[in-house]
């Protein structure tokens, strides 16, 4: 074998680099780290709404980690800033800041995932909780003005924004989802002889009935006056038939209602791959004036 033989300053030298390159690194590699954590800070910082900031969250969790999918679950709804299908392990985290609960993430992936990257998730998810929870302070207050503010239902552009969301959703998945559209009949008669006090008692009134009839991932909207809109997710799972008789029944049972001999009359309809906001509401409307013309207290449904 043949050896390579230096002056002794040049092996020194070699040596002296070598060396000096390792501690160059070992001082730098803090420094990678720290820069790293701060840009992912401001690109979670520059995000003041909800869905956006996960959108964030979610594109810098996979330049990290193979996850498959992510989603996160806050209050009821649950998110999706990453979808997958097929992923067989689920890795669920709560998330917390100061004692105050901030929902759940959970991790998608095809196999479990090592100790190592769920200590990079930790890593991850501790700067993610500041602007988290700033974002759901904001996202608190925006919902508050799509409220109703008799009933504390969705209003119409509550109604608007999650019709929007239901459609791409049922685009992506192939799920249908139903709209139902609802008003009572005889209303106008507790307003003329007993005043607008006892009317908004009977509205509000049903704002519950309504509520309680439905699951917690289906949504309830009032439109002004008695006009109300049910949107149903996944209705194949859920027929609207049983629930337009539960919402029926809960009604002629409830005493303000009887008391006053309101009824309401619904019509709806499913959701078609050919659909948009204003096609699902007018046959929603078509079939509820049926319903109306068949004498009220009573639901009918599309068949187109």
């Amino acid at each position: 074998m043949e050896r390579l033989n230096l002056p002794l300053n040049d092996m020194e030298s070699i040596e002296f680099t070598s060396m000096a390159r390792e501690l160059n690194e070992s001082i730098q590699a803090p420094t990678r780290r720290a820069l790293d954590k701060l840009d992912f800070l401001q690109k979670l910082s520059v995000a003041v709404e909800l869905q956006p900031l996960l959108a964030v969250y979610a594109r810098e969790v996979s330049l990290r980690l193979q996850v498959t999918g992510l989603e996160f679950e806050y209050e009821g709804r649950t998110y999706q800033p990453k979808y997958s299908q097929g992923s067989c392990c689920v890795l669920s985290s709560s998330l917390h800041l100061h004692d105050k609960s901030l929902g759940t993430m959970r991790y998608l992936s095809t196999k479990p995932l090592q100790q190592s990257q769920r200590q990079l998730i930790a890593s991850l998810e501790e700067q993610l909780l500041q602007p988290l929870h700033n974002v759901l302070i904001f996202e608190h207050n925006r919902l508050l003005s799509l409220r109703d503010h008799l009933t504390g239902l969705g209003n119409r552009s509550y109604f608007d924004e999650t019709l929007d969301c239901m459609q791409a959703t049922a685009k992506r998945d192939m799920k249908p989802f139903s709209l139902l559209m609802l008003d009572l009949d005889n209303f106008k008669r507790v307003n003329d002889q007993h005043g607008h006090t006892e009317g908004d008692l009977v509205l509000k009134q049903f704002a519950k009935i309504l509520q309680k009839a439905l699951r917690i991932n289906d949504y309830v909207f009032r439109f002004g006056g008695d006009e109300f809109v049910l949107l149903l997710a996944h209705s194949e799972v859920l027929n609207p038939n049983l629930v337009a008789q539960r919402i029926l029944s809960m009604v002629h049972n409830d005493s303000l209602l009887n008391k006053h001999n309101v009824t309401t009359s619904i019509g709806f309809t499913n959701w078609k791959d050919s659909d948009n906001n204003s096609s699902m509401l007018e046959r929603a409307d078509k079939v509820l004036y049926n319903a109306k013309e068949l004498g009220k207290n009573t639901f009918c449904y599309d068949l187109t």
